[in-house]
């Protein structure tokens, strides 16, 4: 379900916690007003975590990266000791690429990507 916000925590159940702004629904995501919140490099690629402050989503995103190199987001519920991967986007023409935007909901996110070439993974700091 590409595109699609969740708000489910880790365990699937509905979050009990209150929100600090109504939740996005789905299909509500965009990549409206954005910024970039984070940022870091494996090798040569840039990876950003960027994020809407209009809907409150954020999504990972590479550039100078290559053919087969992957971004991915994290979340996490518990101030970054445990997470959840979300879908990971790989570059398939071109020289960048970018996750869905996904809803953060006031939890911490970090965008990762994947060198194919090398093997090495990095990712951002949460925010």
């Amino acid at each position: 379900m590409t595109g699609a916000c969740i708000g489910l925590t880790l365990g699937g159940a509905p979050s009990t916690s209150a929100a600090v702004a109504p939740t996005a629904d789905a299909g509500t995501c965009t990549f409206a007003n954005p910024i970039t919140a984070k940022s870091a490099k494996v090798d040569t690629i840039n990876i950003e975590l960027r994020y809407s402050t209009s809907t409150r989503c954020a999504w990972g995103r590479i550039t100078n990266a290559r053919i087969g190199d992957a971004v991915w987001t994290d979340r996490s519920y518990d101030g970054g000791r445990t997470w959840e991967k979300l879908p990971e986007a790989k570059v398939t023409s071109g020289t960048d690429t970018h996750t869905a935007s996904r809803y953060n909901g006031g939890n911490l996110m970090r965008a990762c990507a994947w060198n194919h070439s090398t093997g090495h993974r990095n990712c951002t700091g949460w925010y």
